[in-house]
């Protein structure tokens, strides 16, 4: 089933929606994801308690984020 709303984006997310072919599809994936991350987040909590994140350090965030982007050399690291 499927609900037809409304929103409003800054320019630069609705020009990165549209350019998708199927902006609603790339939305509805995008909520998705950060469902999955929210709970994956809850998940890390449960397993290692409140404040698990705090030893995370800007360079393992860096790591991270070339990791997903598809990086190899990220995981040499």
């Amino acid at each position: 089933m499927t609900k037809k709303i409304t929103i409003s984006l800054p320019d630069e997310l609705a020009d990165e929606a549209q350019a998708s072919g199927n902006a609603s599809a790339y939305i509805a994936a995008a909520l998705r994801e950060r469902r999955r991350i929210q709970g994956d987040l809850a998940i890390m909590a449960d397993l290692w308690g409140p404040g698990w994140q705090d030893g995370i350090t800007d360079d393992d965030s860096a790591r991270a984020a070339r990791l997903m982007n598809g990086d190899a050399k990220a995981d040499a690291a």
